[in-house]
């Protein structure tokens, strides 16, 4: 396991039991958002602005837009704009994006694990301030869009549909 990976689970795990370990009259309630619709109909999108991922590990960061309609306890519409790390796959990889339209969050940095991306949000003093569990591949059944096929592409796979839910930790 990666040291990032190693530091973002400890983080949660962390805020977990400080969540817990704080007590019910002085814990603040968490909020839960859900980003791009659901697994049911995804309504986020994402793209990729040059190379894809495929199934061999890319040789340089690739660059990525992500951006849907937030639900739930939260309104607007928030954006990742980032890169998926050298070295990725589509299969397995780091990401890290900057984070607009979600107050307190600006940045966002997570683990591919096929199609499920759990990731922590930042705020700008670099404090995590929630956690994110989208679904990359909630259209992977779809006819047009077949998923990991593309991924056997020289382009990679290019564009999706997600959704995620989001908890901020209060």
């Amino acid at each position: 396991m990666r040291p990032r990976a190693i530091i973002a689970m400890t983080a949660v795990a962390a805020a977990s039991l400080a969540a817990l370990g704080t007590g019910a009259a002085s814990a603040q309630a968490a909020t839960t958002c859900t980003w791009g619709g659901t697994p049911a109909n995804p309504t986020g999108t994402f793209y990729y602005t040059g190379q894809g991922p495929t199934n061999t590990p890319s040789t340089e960061p690739l660059a990525f837009v992500a951006t849907g309609p937030l639900a739930g306890e939260c309104s607007g519409k928030l954006t990742y704009r980032g890169y998926s790390e050298a070295g990725s796959t589509c299969a397995f990889g780091g990401f890290e994006a900057s984070a607009k339209g979600l107050p307190g969050v600006v940045r966002a940095a997570g683990e591919n694990v096929i199609g499920l991306i759990p990731a922590l949000l930042y705020d700008k003093y670099g404090n995590v301030v929630g956690s994110e569990n989208p679904q990359v591949l909630t259209s992977g059944t779809e006819e047009s869009n077949f998923g990991f096929a593309s991924c056997n592409t020289p382009e990679g796979f290019q564009k999706g549909n997600f959704s995620s839910v989001i908890e901020l930790f209060g």
